[in-house]
């Protein structure tokens, strides 16, 4: 009986330690050339990024744009960022949709997929919520309009605790 209680608490010391640590992987670098230049992850630092990893012929994909471009105003006057990079082999498959859309954040354009193998990409669209460390929060694959509402509440409170953490 002492050996499982004893196993009990052990294993409750060690949940609680690590997360209080609050440990979160460092996101990957990231170097991609734009439509407005080159884009670094590191010079986003302090911000909260949204990276959208994407291809033309991805429905849920094209579906996800007019959400992204509703988030980029809705935080335009918050420490937020978002990068949509773009992995079609043919550029001018993908110029052709982005002509149909008001963008209003970066595109970058990775044909050879080296940066989303970096993030390890496991479907379409994949996106990543970084902190304002550089630190990953968050993995999204796929877009379901239904859980718009629920990912734009998570960017609202991580866009909080930096606000909170700026104050201290």
């Amino acid at each position: 009986m002492k050996i499982t209680s004893f196993s009990i608490l052990l294993t409750l010391i060690l949940l609680i330690s690590s997360k209080a640590r609050s440990d979160y992987p460092t996101a990957p670098k990231l170097q991609l050339l734009t439509q407005n230049g080159v884009i670094e992850l590191s010079d986003l630092k302090g911000k909260l990024v949204y990276i959208n990893f994407w291809a033309s012929w991805c429905r849920p994909c094209k579906e996800s744009f007019p959400w992204l471009i509703e988030m980029k105003k809705k935080f335009e006057n918050y420490p937020f960022e978002i990068i949509s990079i773009n992995l079609d082999t043919d550029k001018s498959l993908a110029d052709k949709f982005l002509s149909t859309q008001a963008i209003n954040f970066p595109i970058a354009f990775d044909p050879d997929a080296i940066i989303a193998n970096e993030y390890g990409i496991e479907g379409m669209p994949s996106s990543y919520l970084i902190d304002e460390k550089g630190q990953l929060r968050l993995r999204y694959i796929g877009f379901w309009k239904k859980s718009r509402k629920d990912n734009e509440e998570v960017i609202h409170d991580l866009l909080e605790e930096i606000k909170i953490k700026k104050l201290h």
